[in-house]
């Protein structure tokens, strides 16, 4: 029965059940500013002296004009995942879930039936439409793919500590000009996001992020 004086409708209510990204303001800004991280971290993996970490993982690099590096795209397509990286963001899909675009400065996913993209990217513009889920099979999909998403970049950095060593990931997040992630916890970090851990939290969310973050004053 619907109170119409209220508004108050149950079947309306029971489909909007898991509709939303159901992240805190807190892990927003948490989320984005590791985000910011990460992409500098990867744009510093690229250049390593000892040699490109991205391409030593398994990623291809796709140029639109060699002489513009800022052109540049990497892609890893690995079975039936997709990942491509940006200076601006990135892209993550996988067979039968879609795909998620990230912007830089934007923690919140858009969402789009295609687990990948054309070679030929490399600019925003150039993207295609990604938006908010529709209705329960999309949101159930894109939050799959979501939390996929930011287990893989845990995994990334795991293997970045063996492969590069913990100074390297040290000495590349003291480069950058906002640390604010202590680069031997970025792979816990994306874990804890993944998890959506402070679902299940004991403590406050500020709490829980000093274990990750870099004391204020270093």
């Amino acid at each position: 029965m619907i109170d119409s004086a209220k508004g108050n409708d149950p079947g309306r209510k029971s489909a909007r059940a898991g509709q939303g990204w159901c992240m805190p303001q807190q892990v927003l800004r948490f989320g984005g500013r590791l985000m910011e991280q990460q992409l500098w971290c990867w744009g510093r993996d690229v250049e390593r002296p000892e040699g490109n970490l991205l391409m030593a993982f398994g990623f291809d690099r796709h140029r639109d004009c060699e002489f513009d590096p800022q052109s540049t795209c990497y892609r890893l397509d690995r079975d039936e995942l997709h990942v491509s990286l940006w200076g601006f963001g990135m892209f993550f899909g996988r067979r039968d879930l879609g795909g998620l675009y990230v912007n830089r400065f934007d923690f919140r996913p858009g969402w789009a039936p295609i687990e990948s993209l054309a070679e030929g990217i490399h600019w925003p513009e150039e993207l295609p439409a990604f938006a908010r889920p529709k209705g329960r099979s999309q949101w159930q999909r894109a939050r799959e793919l979501w939390s996929s998403l930011l287990c893989w970049i845990g995994d990334y950095e795991t293997w970045v500590q063996e492969a590069g060593g913990r100074s390297y990931r040290d000495e590349t997040v003291e480069t950058w000009l906002r640390p604010f992630v202590r680069a031997d916890k970025m792979s816990a970090a994306w874990q804890f996001l993944s998890s959506q851990a402070w679902n299940r939290r004991s403590k406050p969310l500020n709490s829980l992020f000093k274990l990750y973050t870099i004391p204020k004053g270093n």
